[in-house]
């Protein structure tokens, strides 16, 4: 508890002061490794050393393309908003401290060989022509969505996928930050643009427990 008795929320900065395109290298879903169909596979293996690496592989080349999906957003001035510009810059470095980190893992504690990242050969994920066309709103909402496929990924990673103790407490501590881009994206669609979030969303904590909110289907 904090003072007054009331909760004290430690608010977390968007402003990062980012300079030129060697600021933007150092950018980071993930938007999304639910929306790429090899999980599906790699996750219904029986948990095993080498279905971590498997798993950890693909979503340390799902989190650069989330980093692609988000520059390119900012590159064609999707997001006008400077608060708003300011939050997608602080997702993008999450994302890429993420893809950094999980490298880091399957190569020092896996002892395996993580993906090479290359930004033009990964791509970004799919964007509707409605969110290329749509208000600012369509875009937030965009990621809004692939953030919520994301972290209900990464939760089911840990809800018996992994096998790895330590990869277990690393993808919870991602976990963990994913919800908050989840949450900080839905009270920007919802107070900031007064605009509506997904379609469950009736109010900025609509479930008590996060298992409990719907997975999205994937933007086509």
């Amino acid at each position: 508890m904090s003072k007054s008795d009331g909760v004290d929320l430690e608010k977390r900065s968007f402003i990062h002061k980012l300079t030129g395109a060697g600021a933007l290298t150092m950018l980071a879903q993930v938007l999304g490794p639910a929306a790429n169909p090899n999980l599906a596979a790699i996750a219904a293996q029986k948990p095993s050393k080498g279905g971590d690496v498997a798993l950890l592989n693909e979503a340390i080349l799902l989190e650069q393309k989330a980093v692609n999906t988000y520059q390119a957003a900012l590159q064609a001035d999707l997001i006008k908003t400077p608060a708003l510009v300011d939050a997608a810059f602080a997702f993008v470095i999450d994302h890429q401290y993420h893809r950094e980190t999980i490298s880091r893992f399957v190569r020092g504690t896996l002892k395996a060989t993580p993906p090479i990242t290359d930004d033009k050969k990964i791509g970004t994920f799919p964007v509707p022509e409605s969110v290329l066309k749509g208000k600012e709103a369509d875009v937030l909402r965009y990621a809004l969505t692939l953030e919520v496929i994301a972290s209900k990924t990464y939760l089911d990673f840990l809800s018996g996928k992994l096998n790895t103790p330590d990869a277990k407490g690393l993808i919870a501590s991602i976990l963990a930050v994913e919800t908050q881009h989840v949450a900080v994206s839905r009270t920007a669609l919802m107070l900031v643009l007064k605009d509506k979030g997904l379609a469950e969303d009736k109010q900025l904590v609509p479930f008590p427990f996060f298992n409990e909110q719907p997975t999205p289907a994937v933007p086509a």
